[in-house]
């Protein structure tokens, strides 16, 4: 979740700033404002019943950069709407910091968002999924070992689909330069929607038969399928029709 809302809890600029930008969706912004319509990132109740009906436990990350930036968009942490929606989820399933983009110039930025997450959930946060697929190594994942994460789910292509570690199955990070097994859990994932969608210009159906894909070779080495989806594709914003009925297809197969 780096995006929690498309209209809603935005504040009074960046929802005129939206209207300048984008006039043909006036009429539809104003309809969400005014309560008319559900905003169509907000997927939430859909996922939940969803993943209650098939017993599934997914990780939710969110993204708590203090302020915005050029690739850091969500509402703020101290807006009462992300505080809540990070306090249902919290009290339902796992959740995980999506470390800013910022955080990747400015360090210490990553404990700070952590310690945010933690405070509202009221749950320690040891697991990450960076932002954009942005980490070196082994800087990167050595910073994560100092912040006290234990499970990281970066390990993947931001550019296209596939098997960027070339295994399936989660391992302990080790350390060429320190020459040692570290305690940072790596999970590879091989498929996410915006890859999908932004770079390899599919459509929902071309993804589907590329997930499909995954799933046959994961289930025929017996090993983990591990995607990863975002909040704006599975809601109803048009750009995205189809997109949550791949999602929906993949839990019904799995």
């Amino acid at each position: 979740i780096d995006i929690a809302y498309s209209y809603r809890h935005k504040g009074f600029l960046r929802n005129i700033g939206g209207m300048l930008r984008q006039p043909g969706n006036i009429g539809k912004r104003l309809a969400v404002l005014l309560g008319q319509r559900p905003d169509p990132f907000d997927c939430y109740a859909w996922l939940d019943t969803l993943h209650q009906q098939h017993g599934l436990q997914p990780i939710y990350f969110f993204l708590l950069a203090a302020q915005n930036g050029q690739y850091d968009k969500n509402i703020l942490p101290n807006k009462s709407a992300l505080r809540q929606l990070i306090q249902n989820h919290a009290a339902q399933y796992p959740i995980g910091i999506h470390p800013s983009w910022q955080s990747g110039d400015t360090p210490a930025l990553l404990q700070t968002e952590q310690k945010a997450l933690a405070a509202i959930s009221g749950k320690p946060v040891t697991a990450s999924r960076q932002h954009y697929i942005r980490f070196n190594l082994p800087d990167g994942y050595a910073k994560l070992l100092q912040a006290g994460i234990t499970d990281d789910y970066s390990m993947g292509y931001g550019s296209i689909n596939g098997f960027r570690a070339s295994v399936a199955q989660p391992f302990d990070w080790y350390n060429l330069a320190a020459n040692e097994v570290t305690a940072l859990r790596v999970h590879p994932f091989c498929f996410m929607d915006a890859n999908s969608f932004y770079e390899q210009k599919q459509t929902p159906q071309q993804a589907a038969e590329e997930l499909q894909h995954y799933l046959t070779v994961c289930k025929a080495s017996n090993t983990v399928l591990c995607t990863i989806w975002h909040n704006n594709f599975l809601g109803t914003d048009t750009l995205y029709k189809g997109w949550r009925e791949v999602y929906e297809a993949m839990v019904k197969a799995l």
